[in-house]
Order: structure tokens, then C-alpha cells, then sequence
């Protein structure tokens, strides 16, 4: 029997983290800027409502994250310019703001979606729910980097110039491979979020699995016993 009993704090797990409502994420250490050093925000399906970190010169920061699609995704760095916007006050406005930063969303593959470097009359960036925002849910990857600091694939730029607005890729097929180029941006950032969750975790489907075959084990000894 206790071979079944273990799984019951697995399930709890899921269920309290499926009660949770928003979690915000601040960058440990300093993100990568490929796909195969990008953070993971793990921990369930809940509502993820920000991102923040610190940028360099020459950096980039990038970020695995699930999108519920639906065109409900967006993403802006938080700002006196951009606090129109109804995102959570409980944020607040960081102090040492980087001046100048740009956002790449990519898929799963690392196939660029899109990207804003200035928007609102400032130079800070948004992506919008609206337009290029994802239709279909799923994995993707969320960028910041100093601007003039650019993703490419294998050396060609996978976006235009992003200083007009949003902007969709060069080419679709581009897949993210490092970013390259001169910029002196440095300072923190905080991006606000909407339509983003972390990174469900494998144990929460383990846990799902684990009271499955435990119910079927019960019922299966109850009709043994009748």
C-alpha cells in the first residue's frame, strides 16, 4: 500500500500550484542568449506576470516560457512611458532602468515570431497581444537584449529594423543561433506579461500518471474483495 500513498504528496503538489494565480521571475545569474542556455521558468501552469534581470553591454537575455496562444501574449519593459498600460503595480518601477532595450519572441524551434525595439514615443519596447501575437499555445522562447544587439542564424540577421514598431522575421525559416553586434545598453529591466505561464514540469505529469494507476489499483483490490 505505501507504494500508492507516495504519490498523494505529488498530486498535492499539482493541485497547489494549479491554485496558484500569477508568480513573477527574476533572472538567476545571467540568462544565456542561444536556446541551449536559455532559463527555464519552470514550476506549473500558473500565470506568469513578469520578468526581470539586468543587461550588459554586448547582452542578451533569453527566456523558455509557455504561451497560452489565442493572441493573448504580450510583453513590455515597465516604465513611466509604458505604465498606461494596465499591467501589476505591485511591480513597481525599477530604479537604473536600462535606456534602450529590444524584444524577440521565437518558437520552440528558435524560428523568430516577432520583435519591437521602440514603442510608445520611448525607447522601450513592446510586443503586443494583438497582430503578430502567437495564435497556437505552447513553447516559446522570450528575448531581451541591448539595442543594436541582434539574434542571428549563422550570421544573417533575423529580424529588420525594429526601431518603427513590431516586425516579423526576415525569414521564417531562421533559426536562432547567437546575436552579434556593438551596444554600450546596460541596466536592469522588467518586462511585464500577458497570456504567458511557466514551463510545466515533467513531475506534474508523473504525478497525474501516479494517481491514475493508483485509483485503478483501488478499485481493482474493491472489486477483488466483492
Amino acid at each position: 500500500m505505501k507504494q500508492f500513498i507516495s504519490a498523494i504528496p505529488v498530486l498535492l503538489a499539482v493541485v497547489y500550484a494549479g491554485q496558484a494565480q500569477a508568480v513573477t521571475f527574476a533572472e538567476i545569474s545571467d540568462a544565456g542568449d542561444n536556446l541551449n542556455t536559455a532559463q527555464v521558468i519552470p514550476s506549473g501552469a500558473f500565470s506568469l506576470d513578469s520578468i526581470s534581470g539586468t543587461l550588459f553591454e554586448n547582452d542578451a537575455d533569453l527566456f523558455k516560457i509557455f504561451l497560452t496562444g489565442g493572441q493573448t501574449f504580450s510583453a513590455t519593459t515597465r516604465n513611466a512611458q509604458t505604465d498606461q498600460i494596465p499591467i501589476d503595480d505591485l511591480l513597481g518601477i525599477p530604479t537604473e532602468l536600462a535606456a534602450d532595450p529590444q524584444l524577440f519572441l521565437f518558437d520552440s524551434a528558435g524560428r523568430g515570431v516577432y520583435a519591437n525595439d521602440d514603442s510608445f514615443g520611448s525607447l522601450q519596447p513592446t510586443l503586443s497581444s494583438s497582430g503578430f501575437s502567437p495564435t497556437e499555445a505552447g513553447i516559446y522562447y522570450l528575448a531581451i537584449s541591448s539595442s543594436g544587439y541582434n539574434p542571428v542564424s549563422n550570421g544573417t540577421s533575423i529580424f529588420p529594423d525594429a526601431t518603427g514598431g513590431e516586425v516579423l522575421p526576415n525569414n521564417s525559416n531562421f533559426v536562432l543561433t547567437d546575436f552579434v553586434g556593438t551596444s554600450n545598453t546596460n541596466g536592469r529591466y522588467d518586462i511585464a506579461l500577458s497570456g504567458a505561464k511557466a514551463v510545466p514540469e515533467p513531475t506534474s505529469i508523473l504525478g497525474i500518471l501516479s494517481l491514475s494507476a493508483w485509483g485503478a489499483v483501488r478499485r481493482m483490490k474493491k472489486k477483488v474483495k466483492q
